[in-house]
């Protein structure tokens, strides 16, 4: 398939760059041969991104599926693409239907505007890209993430913890996400909440510690790390800020949240 400064072949999308006057948005229907296929995304022939497509427990191989995609290239050289999965080349299902299964591959800048990229390191999947204010992202969408470090690829899962009226914390490594309900635990931090203090966090999480085990330490300003070479993804210990804005606890996927206990 070519669309004017998009080119598809197989699942590669090659990008001519060039100034674009106005935002530009193709739709595709990749038709996929391997059961965790890989989306290479080239600029002028030269490989930027590769999302390698983890697939769930449940729908664990991809071959001879369809994935309904949005391609988008806006006019500040921002590269977006997401879409559904169906069994079906002609139509796919919504986010109201139980089959519903979506990905959204993590946004990035053209060579263009590099320094955008760098400006994301240790960012929130807010500034990222990957979710949107005032839009909830079903939970049928799963985000996969490039590493900041060493540009491997890995899948996230989401749970909206405003809606559950809840409380998330990474484990040391964040291969575990501890769900706490916010009325287990006295002055526990809400959503949004601009101003935590740090000796009520102190208090709970040493109420964490005694629940848990195996896992490492649960704190509030635990990052979230790549699992492939552990640097910090979603920089809460460098950016407590955004910490509190990040109102969507992820796991790693097919991983299971765990659940607090108290004793």
């Amino acid at each position: 398939m070519i669309t004017g400064k998009v080119k598809i072949q197989g699942t590669d999308i090659y990008i001519s760059t060039g100034l674009l006057k106005k935002d530009l948005s193709v739709i595709h229907v990749f038709d996929f041969k391997e059961a965790q296929p890989t989306i290479r995304v080239f600029e002028n022939e030269k490989l930027k991104r590769e999302y390698f497509l983890e697939t769930l427990t449940e729908n664990p191989d991809l071959s001879n599926q369809f994935f309904h995609c949005s391609i988008r290239i806006l006019k500040n050289s921002a590269v977006m693409i997401d879409g559904i999965i169906s069994k079906d080349s002609n139509d796919c299902p919504d986010w109201t239907e139980d089959s519903y299964e979506a990905i959204r591959l993590q946004p990035f800048f053209l060579s263009d505007n590099e320094a955008e990229n760098k400006k994301l390191k240790g960012a929130g999947l807010f500034q990222r890209g990957l979710h949107f204010s005032g839009s909830v992202t079903p939970s049928g969408v799963r985000a996969v993430c490039i590493c900041d470090s060493c540009q491997k690829s890995f899948t996230l899962q989401h749970f909206h913890a405003g809606f559950s009226e809840a409380m998330y914390f990474y484990s040391t490594d964040s291969k575990k996400t501890l769900i706490v309900p916010i009325e287990q635990i006295q002055n526990m931090p809400s959503q949004l909440q601009e101003k935590v203090d740090q000796k009520t966090l102190n208090r709970i999480e040493k109420l964490l510690a005694k629940s848990t085990s195996g896992y490492g330490d649960f704190k509030y300003y635990n990052s979230f790390k790549c699992p492939h070479c552990g640097s910090p993804f979603i920089d809460f210990e460098k950016h407590e800020d955004i910490r509190p804005t990040e109102y969507y606890g992820n796991r790693l996927i097919n991983q299971e949240f765990e659940q607090f206990e108290n004793k």
